[in-house]
């Protein structure tokens, strides 16, 4: 089994992940101290789960409010074209500028593209250039309530019904 297959990360690679989420600038010694392994035992093991791909890499997470993009709205698109991909969608999206992210989904609406706006009239502009590609709905993101740093790993690895493992 490769490492990253569910069941085969364990508590200590499970912890250094969380910390990680939290705090991808952590060192290696603050890592090596809170795990109670050695730092390069922890070096080590950060290889492998980036060599694996379970770390996909490491960014810092950008605050669109400070960066004069204080509104924050995610805009469902169904295409007119059935696939938008073949026809250029991710190029269209960068080159608007403003989009964080986009996902393809299942449902009434084939994509769930995030924007950042300076404020109403300048969303209003971004959810106009998108209309000439597909229908769109838009819902204005009020806060954040969950984030991907507050996940606990372990309840995200759990199958649906089982219960959590004891502590050792």
């Amino acid at each position: 089994m490769e490492m990253g297959e569910r069941g085969d990360l364990d508590a200590t690679d499970l912890a250094l992940l969380a910390r990680l989420a939290k705090d991808g600038r952590a060192s290696l010694t603050d890592l090596a101290r809170e795990v109670g392994l050695s730092r390069p035992s922890v070096a080590d093991r950060l290889r492998k789960l980036e060599t694996s791909g379970v770390i996909a890499g490491y960014a810092a997470r950008i605050d669109p409010a400070r960066l004069g993009l204080p509104l924050r709205a995610q805009i469902r698109l169904r295409p007119h074209q059935p696939n938008a991909r073949a026809h250029g969608l991710r190029e269209k999206l960068l080159a608007l500028g403003h989009v964080l992210s986009c996902v393809h989904v299942t449902g009434d609406d084939c994509y769930v593209i995030e924007v950042a706006a300076r404020n109403p009239a300048h969303l209003e502009e971004l959810i106009d250039s998108l209309t000439g590609i597909g229908r769109t709905t838009t819902l204005l993101v009020l806060s954040d309530v969950v984030s991907p740093s507050d996940v606990d790993l372990k309840a995200l690895l759990l199958e649906p019904g089982s219960a959590p493992p004891a502590e050792r």
